[in-house]
């Protein structure tokens, strides 16, 4: 039995029995993991409000090789408490955690753990501090793909790589993952026109990076484009539609309609 202490971010967690809990991780070295944390809902020593949905944490784990692992206790580094006040924000932060739950590897490459599991920090901070509007709904969506490896092509043509440059003739093919130039594109259902406009807002949105969404301006035709294509873009790559999403619909049409509690 190896003890291992590390940073996590608590994706999910079961109730198991009338005291132990279940609990998905991830890890900045050992990716995705799964484990027991015994007594979980009576022990306030060992986990003082600790195993919390989101929540940035310190644990002790006890990993068995083939063997269940076990949480021997847990330490709070953050709650994300702004992050939990407007529910638009919260729906963001599900949404995250719950597509981390699905595409995360588990034993991931210790670089590639750390890549993300930063950009996971990162994501949440941002969520706390900057207006939750769809502009953010958006770029979330398509940077934590590009964190989990898959980055859409946006400045070449993904058959011919020529770069794109002038006229309106261009497509986005989800399945191959970027656009196509006019020569190359092709009618079919995997496919959307897409002005160059947006594709270079997009790209320039990612080369930002979302705590610096402030800078971007998105006329109203590009944001209506590129949030058909970020969706569809999504929905391919998740292959299901998340549990959080028709959460983060709900919230932000109540925003969108000047609800209780504004972004």
């Amino acid at each position: 039995m190896a003890d291992h202490k590390t940073e996590a971010i608590l994706l999910r967690c079961v109730d198991i029995g009338e005291t132990d809990r279940i609990v998905h991780l991830f890890t900045p070295d050992l990716g995705r993991v799964t484990a027991m944390a015994k007594s979980a809902r009576k022990s306030v020593k060992r986990f003082p409000g600790t195993l919390d949905l989101m929540n940035h944490l310190q644990v002790d784990l006890q990993i068995r090789p083939q063997r269940m692992t076990y949480i021997g206790r847990g330490k709070l580094i953050s709650p994300f408490l702004e992050l939990r006040a407007v529910p638009s924000r919260f729906a963001l932060g599900c949404y995250l955690v719950e597509l981390l739950g699905r595409l995360a590897p588990e034993g991931g490459a210790g670089g590639d753990s750390r890549r993300l599991f930063d950009f996971t920090l990162g994501a949440m901070h941002s969520i706390e501090n900057l207006d939750p509007g769809p502009k953010l709904r958006m770029f979330l969506m398509l940077e934590s793909l590009c964190a989990l490896g898959l980055r859409p092509e946006l400045r070449h043509c993904v058959r011919c790589g020529t770069e794109l440059a002038g006229g309106d003739a261009f497509a986005f093919h989800f399945g191959e993952g970027g656009a196509h130039c006019g020569g190359c594109k092709r009618e079919d259902g995997s496919s959307v026109p897409i002005h160059l406009g947006t594709l270079r807002l997009l790209e320039q949105g990612l080369h930002f990076g979302i705590d610096k969404l402030d800078r971007l301006q998105i006329p109203t035709r590009e944001m209506r484009e590129a949030e058909q294509l970020v969706g569809r873009f999504h929905r391919f790559h998740v292959g299901l539609e998340l549990r959080s999403e028709a959460f983060l619909a709900e919230a932000f049409a109540t925003h969108a309609r000047g609800g209780a509690n504004p972004a």
